[in-house]
């Protein structure tokens, strides 16, 4: 391994499973300080032992805790180099239009996009001060393609991940202010 990820402290959302937690895996082996994230506190736990890194249970749709997540990651390792950007779900709810309810709904853009907003909102500050961070988000083939089989809310919230992250490489804040 090069260690491309020495000295980095990166937080992987969604740490617990899937991608998140190959994520975790790979990133550890690149030599960062891995921080998984993840609501389920008995597979982010598990990542956060195998990978040798910290375990953050939160639930990444709600704006207070994912305040508290990246100001605590700050200040207890001086730093935030990565935000992956990953946890997402898929219920069975999440249908058709002609089927999926607005609870479904607006629980899949919640947990799907309005993360993802939350997470660069938060990171983006503290990568600011350093002078130089990544953000990775996780968006699907959904979000150009749509799905073979029907689940309107995860395909909507992957296109606006899509979306949102086109606008922040385009927008950045530097160019915005300067």
């Amino acid at each position: 391994m090069q260690q491309r990820l020495a000295d980095r402290v990166a937080v992987v959302t969604g740490a617990g499973s899937g991608i998140g937690l190959a994520t975790a895996r790979r990133f550890a082996a690149e030599g960062a300080r891995v921080v998984c994230v993840d609501v389920d506190a008995t597979a982010g736990d598990r990542a956060a032992q195998e990978v040798g890194g910290e375990f953050v249970a939160c639930d990444v749709a709600d704006e207070a805790a994912v305040r508290d997540l990246f100001d605590g990651v700050a200040r207890r390792h001086g730093r935030v180099d990565v935000a992956f950007n990953n946890a997402g779900i898929s219920p069975p709810d999440d249908d058709s239009i002609l089927e999926t309810g607005l609870d479904a709904w607006e629980r899949v853009l919640r947990v799907n996009t309005t993360s993802v907003y939350l997470c660069c909102k938060y990171a983006i500050p503290h990568m600011r001060r350093q002078g130089k961070g990544s953000i990775i988000n996780t968006a699907s083939f959904v979000a150009l393609m749509g799905a073979a089989t029907s689940q309107i809310a995860y395909t909507a919230s992957k296109g606006g991940v899509l979306a949102m992250t086109r606008e922040l490489a385009c927008s950045s804040p530097e160019r915005a202010s300067g």
